[in-house]
């Protein structure tokens, strides 16, 4: 029979554990210890009886040190969990499996928890050897990968070789030779060097065993070591172990006598084992049974029979006092477990109470910290509510410093007002003014009383506010007031393409006493919003009725209708949407909020509601005191003052080109007569929504290009489609609603407002841009904004200039001018006379690419005197020629103009931002030498000296 049971020396018998053991011997010396030193020594004097494989004996010590540490609460210390894996590891000796496992995964929980590193990895390899040995292969493996992750982790080389040991024993007796072999050679490389004789020995043992059936010389050799080692470590159980594999391998290569010798000195060896503790060894029986066995092979059946019965015989005396250490073992432990219920139910008895004391001071403590807590939080409550009246005072003071600033302001700005609308009305009163004079009069005229119009609302507000707004009644014909009103609608209509109709619910003649400039107010604001919000082609329905004393007043629309969550700030003063999906469609917030202001001072009500079918309505009601008519009060309704429209009656004359622009500018266009558009002007698309400044502009630029008008941005798409499917066509294709007799060549450039209904600057920017068919028309952008963030989002979207309002003339045409050059040295076939071309494609990735690179370099360079020609051709290693050609093809321009342009722009940026205060320094920080110079160049380009847009910044 092969032995081949292997011990995992994880508790080495060391000269420390020898003095300890020593010291724990000497009562007086123990009197002098404390109470830890002494258990140290105890658990040094269990690593070593368990190194000797005298488990009994370290059960025996063990015992006392687990009560201690049980009474003073650290038995799951870190001192306490290595006691706890030398009792598992003594238990697991004694063969008590199940408990030993049991404590063994108790230990690697508790040393996982307390961070030990080195117990945990013991306490896996104990569990391995377990798992071996009971066939449980796959727990056997986990442990082992376990303990092998905690050794690299914590750098634990001392316990390298055991592991090397457990998982070659593991992969040799499941059947991994090679695997085996591997782990054997780790075992007896690494031992060495760690001067660990016991797992040298070991290593060999088991390399003896793997090559016992192979190599008889190797496995002798490494047999005879480990028995070397085993006798130099006077480990007299390992020694027998060896001599007994060494007799059996003689014994199959047919040495017999070399067999019968080696089994003389296992017995010898297993008898010194026995009476040194190892009372439980069994090689000694097992050896007597194989000496029968080899005096059988040698022929002496006597000698054969008689050491074969004293083998049996030892080890049924070896069965039967373990049967009856264990039935001693088990009778104790029922013993143990009666005290330890009855323990067990006294604790509970004590912890019930112990439960039932602590839930009262519990109970008493919550209680008490609610009581806390409420005091708390009523505090912090009542502090909460003061701070939000403060906060609430505070933004009403806010607001009614608002209020009070905006009437003041109102206050200062109608003096310098009369100072303007003066002077313009004496003028008109003259004759000797042309008609160009005229008309600009008169459109300074009339915005001048739009001005003072939105300044009479601002103080109407203000006086509501104070409750000093009374109001002034008077008899009036209602169908005659409502009818002329209605009617000042009607060329506002017709230019923005929109069907208006009206109806007057009541019988002719009706009076009643109502504030005939607050009605009027009311009923053109909320007209004006219903037109301003609904497109070309839309429908906008106003109705008036008087019903039980109640006039009520309707205006629907068909546009886009109101978002939900505008709804209920739509009447709030100064409210703007801002979502982001919105356009933005400018105004101030006021006319609505005295609408409903109005209402109120009337006794009546506002209200707004989406329409089912799209668009919204609102609705004003309010009562009235119907009178008969007196014809001494009521003449026709008129009011004192009538409030002037963008486009009042005499402005839907139809000029040349199917625009309405008013009397005085269709004269000075045509004279009186239709006037062909010039195909050899470009052609400027002009998209604005106050008809007032679209035709100013329209009469600035007449002289030099032909002009084209939108409202809206979705309107100047359309234009911009029609033009391009008319571009193919002759003049006999079908028209469409913005189709015009005498067609100018399609737009060269656009200027746009930024804010518009429908579709504003920014959207209708993002559409060219994204658009092939028009990504290379030039776009001017006209903002009352002069925010910087407005300005970066249009530079980003792509915009190639913009304009802040107010504006110069000369300015205005001075962009135009530059920008259109620039477009014709780019696309010299979108010039007029040539727009049979098709414009070029947009520039692909790399060129794309190229040209940003380029233009980078160029900004961040500009300041560098020898930025040149020469210079950039030089770093972006090609000719002068190559980047003539190359910037040409890209950008239109020659290197030298290209430079200019990017010069001149930086310098425009820095001027705005108000980087730099000095002309000279601008210019220097664009590459400009002589300040003159660059004024000269700018002027030029922008239409304005530096000078005055740094004032204007």
């Amino acid at each position: 029979m092969l032995f081949t049971l292997l011990f995992l020396p994880l508790f080495p018998g060391t000269p420390a554990a020898q003095a300890g053991l020593s010291s724990y011997r000497n009562p007086e010396g123990e009197e002098q210890l404390h109470i830890e030193q002494r258990l140290a020594i105890g658990l040094a004097q269990v690593e070593s009886l368990l190194a000797s494989f005298k488990n009994d004996s370290a059960l025996l010590i063990l015992a006392p040190i687990i009560d201690k540490l049980k009474q003073s609460g650290q038995l799951d210390s870190p001192f306490g969990i290595r006691v706890q894996l030398a009792e598992a590891t003594a238990l697991e000796r004694d063969q008590q499996d199940e408990l030993a496992i049991q404590k063994l995964l108790r230990v690697k929980e508790l040393s996982r928890e307390e961070k030990q590193g080195e117990t945990f990895a013991k306490a896996c390899l104990v569990l391995a050897n377990l798992y071996e040995k009971i066939g449980r292969d796959r727990s056997c493996l986990k442990n082992l990968e376990q303990a092998r992750s905690t050794i690299q982790q914590h750098a634990l080389d001392t316990i390298y070789p055991n592991w090397a040991i457990r998982i070659a024993s593991y992969h040799r007796i499941f059947g991994d030779r090679d695997s085996s072999l591997y782990y054997t050679q780790e075992v007896l490389r690494s031992a060495p060097k760690l001067k660990l004789e016991l797992e040298e020995a070991i290593g060999h043992l088991l390399m003896g065993l793997l090559l016992s059936k192979s190599s008889y010389p190797k496995a002798a050799s490494h047999y005879t070591a480990a028995g070397k080692l085993y006798h130099q470590l006077e480990d007299h159980t390992g020694y027998s172990y060896i001599h007994t594999n060494l007799s059996q391998l003689h014994f199959e290569n047919g040495k017999y006598c070399l067999a019968l010798s080696h089994n003389d000195t296992a017995i010898t060896a297993s008898r010194k084992a026995i009476a040194l503790g190892h009372e439980k060894h069994t090689a000694l029986a097992r050896a007597y049974q194989f000496r029968g066995v080899i005096y059988r092979a040698m022929g002496e059946p006597d000698s054969a029979w008689a050491y074969r019965e004293k083998g049996y015989r030892m080890e049924l005396d070896h069965v039967r006092k373990s049967t009856k250490e264990k039935v001693v073992e088990i009778d104790a432990r029922y013993q143990d477990e009666q005290k330890a219920r009855q323990i067990e139910k006294q604790s509970r008895l004590i912890e019930y109470d112990r439960a039932r004391r602590n839930w009262l001071i519990g109970i008493t403590g919550i209680v008490f910290l609610f009581a806390v807590l409420l005091a708390f939080l009523y505090w912090r409550l009542r502090e909460a509510n003061q701070k939000t009246r403060a906060q609430a005072e505070r933004l009403a003071g806010l607001d009614e410093a608002k209020s009070r600033f905006f009437a003041n302001v109102s206050h200062e700005l109608r003096t310098p007002l009369t100072l303007l609308l003066g002077p313009i009305r004496t003028l008109l009163k003259e004759n000797r003014l042309s008609e160009k004079q005229t008309t600009l009069l008169q459109l300074a005229s009339r915005n001048g009383r739009q001005l003072e119009e939105l300044i009479n609302e601002i103080l109407d507000l203000r006086k509501m506010e104070l409750g000093k707004m009374k109001l002034d009644e008077e008899p009036t014909e209602l169908p005659a007031f409502f009818r002329r009103h209605f009617a000042q609608f009607e060329s506002m209509a017709q230019r923005k393409r929109i069907d208006l109709s009206y109806e007057i619910e009541m019988s002719e003649g009706a009076v009643a006493n109502i504030d005939r400039e607050k009605c009027r107010q009311a009923l053109y604001n909320l007209l004006s919003n219903a037109f301003k919000f609904t497109p070309a082609g839309g429908q906008v329905r106003a109705s008036v009725s008087v019903n039980s004393n109640v006039l009520e007043l309707t205006v629907a629309d068909t546009g886009s209708g109101i978002h939900p969550d505008d709804l209920p700030h739509l009447f709030d003063r100064y409210f703007q949407a801002n979502r982001p999906d919105k356009p933005a469609e400018g105004g101030t917030g006021i006319g609505l909020a005295l609408c409903r202001e109005y209402a109120r001072l009337f006794g009546g009500e506002i209200e707004a509601k989406n329409a089912p079918g799209g668009g919204a309505v609102f609705r004003l009601a309010f009562p009235v005191s119907l009178a008969e008519k007196d014809f001494k009060d009521v003449v026709d309704g008129k009011t004192g003052q009538e409030m002037p429209l963008p486009e009042p009656g005499g402005w839907a004359v139809k000029s040349d080109d199917g625009q309405a622009v008013g009397p005085g500018l269709a004269a000075i266009k045509s004279g009186g007569h239709p006037k062909t558009p010039d195909d050899t002007k470009p052609t400027i698309l002009v998209v604005e929504d106050n008809p007032g400044l679209q035709d100013y502009i329209r009469l600035i630029l007449a002289e030099k290009y032909n002009v084209l008008t939108a409202d809206n941005g979705q309107e100047a798409l359309h234009i911009l489609t029609v033009a391009g499917k008319r571009q193919a066509e002759d003049d006999g294709c079908s028209r469409t609603p913005y189709t015009v007799h005498h067609t100018p060549s399609p737009p060269a450039l656009i200027l746009s407002d930024l804010m518009m209904p429908v579709l504003d600057g920014d959207q209708l920017l993002e559409r060219l841009k994204g658009d092939d068919a028009t990504r290379h028309l030039p776009v001017i952008m006209l903002t009352a904004r002069a925010e910087t963030r407005d300005k970066l989002r249009a530079l980003r979207i792509g915009v190639d200039d913009y304009l802040t309002k107010p504006f110069d003339e000369e300015e205005l045409l001075a962009r135009i001018d530059n920008l259109l050059r620039n477009q014709a040295a780019r696309h010299p076939g979108l010039l007029p006379g040539t727009s049979e071309q098709e414009p070029s494609p947009p520039l692909r990735g790399k060129d794309h690419q190229w040209l940003e690179a380029f233009e980078d370099y160029v900004r961040e360079n500009l300041s560098r005197d020898i930025l040149s020609v020469s210079f950039l051709a030089q770093e972006f290693a090609m000719s002068e020629s190559t980047l003539l050609r190359q910037l040409k093809r890209l950008a239109g321009l020659t290197p030298n103009q290209y430079l200019q342009e990017m010069r001149l722009d930086q310098a425009r940026r820095l001027l705005e931002n108000r980087t730099y205060n000095s002309i000279s320094k601008v210019a220097s920080e664009v590459g400009y030498t002589d300040a003159r110079s660059f004024s000269r160049s700018f002027r030029k380009r922008f239409g304005k000296l530096p000078s005055e847009l740094l004032e204007q910044a």
